[in-house]
């Protein structure tokens, strides 16, 4: 069991500088499939025992497997790729140990990393935990009998996640089972904990309520939101991408630019704050970019080169300035989230939100990335609002 607790963002204003310091034939090795990959490997030194109540936990999967209906009585559990998809029907099991949470759960998600894309989308169920991953068939899976289905109607990119809202289904302590699968025959694969690629495997990201919570009460809550799709492209190499790296560039020397996005989903709640924290890395800059809004429907699957990169609209959102090495810059991005509803997550009140970097400087700068193996590197996006305490 692997559960870890990591920090919030913290503070306010327009800008605020913090703390320093494909089917169901044998699969590729992870070297192949991502021949460019530069993922670190996952902390081990983040683990705590409990959470820390008003925190963000996290726990990966303790077992994971795909199954096949053409080999219905073949185990997977030991691949290094799930799978999901209708013809060949295939599906995938996660189990999650969340025995030391140590406070209420605010929300959950589920995301799974895709190493390949599909036009269809996929959906999560939860079934119960009488299976192992070593024994595991498609004859014998675990089949859903009931409770929340958890979807979401975005189309699968490849080289990014898929974040389902496990809220309704998490509600504390616990060992929980997911089943995987598409209504589409066009499928997607997605790493396994088999994989070498610690950082990207399935996890379940917790919110959990502050101590301070009292039955009756209006107390302070947040949720920490991590980029679903993160990447830099660089006018040097116009046909290239480079995403899956451990860092994010801006640089107008080099030209190189850096996009993100966040799915978000208010579920009702008023936010009162959003803010986006990016951590610099070993080198700063006296002139760091500026923040903008991605042009709506400028960003696509094929989004991912200089010559094909999102439009940014042309006014920022705000300038960073001054960024030191090995701070986390925190921008207040309020005005883009409150407010604002879309179609998307359980409740269908979720947008994502697309985001770029750019920099008049040939003073460019250097952040983590999302594939970082240390989560406290990680940029997040986290939403403060008002809630009340369950009884």
């Amino acid at each position: 069991m692997s559960l870890k607790a990591v920090g919030s963002a913290a503070g306010l204003g327009l800008l605020l500088v913090a703390g320093t310091g494909c089917g169901p034939e044998e699969e590729e090795a992870d070297e192949l499939e991502l021949a460019d990959e530069e993922v670190a490997p996952m902390s081990q030194e983040q683990e705590v025992h409990p959470a820390t109540p008003g925190g963000t936990a996290y726990t990966r999967a303790s077992a994971d497997a795909r199954t096949d209906a053409s080999s219905a009585d073949t185990n997977y559990g030991d691949t290094t790729r799930l799978r999901a998809d209708a013809s060949p029907a295939a599906e995938s099991f996660l189990l999650f140990d969340t025995w030391v949470l140590g406070a209420p759960v605010n929300n959950a998600k589920l995301r799974v990393y895709a190493t390949t894309g599909s036009e269809g989308t996929l959906a999560a169920w939860p079934v119960s935990n009488d299976w192992t991953e070593s024994t595991i068939t498609w004859a014998n899976r675990p089949l859903y009998s009931g409770g929340p289905v958890l979807h979401t109607p975005l189309p699968i990119e490849d080289e990014s996640w898929v974040e389902l809202d496990a809220t309704e289904v998490v509600q504390g302590d616990g060992l929980y089972s997911f089943g995987m699968g598409m209504g589409s025959s066009d499928g997607a694969s997605f790493v396994s904990r088999n994989s070498t690629l610690e950082s990207l495997w399935p996890t379940l990201y917790i919110n959990l309520e502050p101590s301070n919570c009292t039955p009756g009460t209006l107390v302070e809550s947040h949720e920490v939101n991590l980029p679903d799709r993160a990447f830099y492209v660089s006018e040097s190499s116009p046909d290239s991408r480079l995403s899956r790296q451990t860092s994010m560039w801006v640089d107008a020397d080099v030209g190189r630019e850096t996009f993100l996005s966040f799915i978000i989903d208010p579920r009702g709640r008023d936010i009162k704050r959003a803010v986006l924290g990016l951590r610099s890395r070993d080198d700063g800059t006296k002139h760091g970019p500026k923040l903008y809004n991605v042009v709506p429907g400028t960003w696509t699957p094929q989004s991912r080169t200089w010559n094909t990169r999102p439009q940014l609209e042309p006014t920022p959102i705000a300038e960073l300035g001054e960024v030191p090495p090995s701070t986390r810059m925190l921008m207040d991005v309020t005005d883009l989230v409150r407010g604002r509803s879309g179609t998307l997550g359980t409740n269908g009140t979720g947008f994502r939100l697309e985001l770029g970097l750019r920099s008049d400087s040939s003073d460019g700068v250097e952040f983590y990335s999302p594939y970082h193996g240390q989560d406290v590197y990680r940029p997040k996006l986290t939403l403060y609002f008002d809630r009340p305490c369950p009884p």
